[in-house]
């Protein structure tokens, strides 16, 4: 009786089962006899010069320069010569020690740089640029930037709160002269002035403050959605939050962190027309405080606030540091009158608040 076809063994497991398989076994190729006189000559020393099994490299000459020569050119390789237009005439300021030029600087470029709040809009016609002086050549701009980014004073202007026009300016700043303006400059101060006012008296359909929502819903995206705030007033504070934010954790950040920001709350001369001082200016204080410094605390903005909480613990110190300033420079100016617990009271009420973040 024959084995039936379940039983057999198929060609795979038979393979397996041999102990060596026809697919395994390799064939060596004998080496060929050669004649002890080629080998021979394969083995010669010329032979061996005429094909080295490592390229040889070329040897270099050893230098003759000593290592302050070398230092030197070092040195030299990154400084930009004052050359004069006209080759035949001396260069006077380009025979000057550098000492001397810097101080030739510093009497052209200005004590102070003003800078509007509506920088980003002036940029695009073209009107706002540097100092002449740091477009005559580059080894003079070489020179004068470093006097201009951290000497000069920069003061900003902000208004309704909004800290965009700030940082664009900062940013399009070229990269080695914002390094000497954020990490030696000590006399950069922005002007925030203590009103939120709308633009319009009636404002069109879709306004809010000075812009239209679709623009707001873009600044605030990083933290949540304006539309799903319910009503205007509510939206406002959104809105004053969001920029507040966006500032305070643009500053936490590098290499911004380490700018020594100096906030004043000067009002603006169209609150005070007749130019008497303190006219109205500690009403708009408190109005400011209790309407606009307050938002970072709000429930609605708590509401509102879904996303990038987890920066609030890294926008604390900075937010801490603005109350401070304003603070004092309430205290400065009515420090002495007698009813100012309101003031005090509200203040310790937010820097609470913050704290816990």
């Amino acid at each position: 009786m024959s084995t039936p076809s379940y039983a057999r063994a198929t060609t795979s497991s038979a393979s397996r089962a041999s102990p060596r398989s026809s697919s395994t076994i390799h064939t060596t190729a004998e080496p060929t006899k050669s004649s002890p006189y080629s080998a021979k000559i394969s083995t010669t020393p010329e032979k061996r010069a005429q094909n080295p099994l490592t390229p040889k490299k070329t040897l270099k000459r050893p230098s003759l320069l000593t290592p302050r020569a070398r230092d030197q050119l070092i040195y030299n390789r990154d400084l930009y010569p004052i050359k004069p237009k006209d080759v035949s005439k001396p260069c006077l300021l380009a025979d000057l020690p550098s000492e001397l030029r810097s101080l030739i600087y510093m009497f052209v470029l200005p004590m102070t740089h003003h800078i509007s709040d509506s920088w980003p809009a002036i940029l695009k016609h073209g009107q706002q640029r540097p100092p002449p002086l740091l477009h005559i050549c580059r080894a003079i701009r070489i020179e004068a930037a470093y006097d201009y980014y951290t000497s000069t004073a920069f003061k900003f202007t902000v208004r309704n709160l909004n800290f965009y026009p700030v940082m664009k300016w900062l940013d399009e700043l070229p990269k080695q002269h914002r390094a000497l303006l954020l990490s030696r400059n000590r006399h950069l101060e922005i002007n925030v002035l203590p009103s939120v006012k709308n633009t319009f008296t009636y404002p069109p359909k879709g306004w809010l403050i000075d812009g239209y929502m679709q623009d707001h819903w873009k600044a605030c995206q990083p933290f949540g959605n304006i539309y799903t705030v319910p009503s205007d007033l509510h939206k406002s504070h959104f809105l004053v939050f969001c920029r507040l934010a966006s500032w305070f954790l643009w500053c936490s950040r590098s290499p911004q962190k380490d700018i020594r920001w100096a906030y004043t709350f000067e009002q603006s001369p169209f609150h005070n027309p007749f130019g008497l001082p303190g006219l109205q200016e500690q009403a708009v204080l408190k109005w400011f405080l209790n309407h606009h410094a307050m938002v970072l605390t709000m429930g609605c903005v708590e509401k509102a606030w879904k996303r990038n909480k987890c920066g609030a613990a890294m926008m604390r110190g900075d937010v801490m540091k603005w109350l401070e300033a304003l603070n004092r420079w309430y205290k400065t100016r009515w420090d002495e009158e007698a009813n100012e617990e309101n003031w005090d009271e509200q203040m310790e009420s937010v820097k609470k608040a913050i704290q816990k973040w």
